[in-house]
């Protein structure tokens, strides 16, 4: 059974009823103005999944990444990518084995993976590479280029080296 919805009432309400008996009504129009789609979907009941639980660690973790972003940190303090990770390593095993865990781990791409490993695989290739990418991290980098002492507190220092 196909319905023609632009013949249907727009301010028919459409009601929803799921099996505790919860009702929720929409009117018509707005639903076919912001999901023009979903309004065939929900008046022919041919696509339906059953939501018996809401995932809370969604919610809290969007909300931490929200508190990390007000706090102006910068992103390699709370996301450190593959070249954060190369940028500590002192001799071409420890970079390969970086990159080994992250492509099993599915965090970086194949073509991501062979470019790298070609360039740190060449005569000088790591020392070439970190000293472009923005030179050895050595131990006590972040401290060093992010907090500065204050009489009360260390405090975020956000301008660059």
């Amino acid at each position: 059974m196909d319905h023609d919805h632009k013949k249907d009432n727009p301010n028919k309400k459409i009601k929803v009823k799921d099996n505790k008996g919860l009702t929720v009504s929409y009117k018509k129009e707005e639903i076919l103005e912001f999901f023009p789609h979903l309004i065939k979907e929900v008046s022919k009941k041919t696509k339906s999944i059953k939501i018996d639980s809401i995932n809370h660690q969604i919610e809290q973790l969007d909300k931490e990444k929200n508190q990390i972003l007000q706090n102006n940190y910068p992103n390699e303090l709370y996301n450190p990518g593959v070249i954060d990770f190369i940028r500590r390593c002192s001799n071409n095993e420890d970079a390969i084995n970086i990159l080994d865990y992250l492509m099993k781990r599915n965090e970086i791409s194949k073509e991501d993976y062979k470019s790298y490993t070609n360039i740190i695989s060449q005569e000088g290739g790591l020392e070439r590479f970190i000293n472009e990418s923005g030179g050895l991290k050595k131990p006590g980098y972040y401290m060093r280029k992010y907090y500065k002492k204050d009489n009360k507190n260390q405090k975020l220092n956000i301008n660059e080296d």
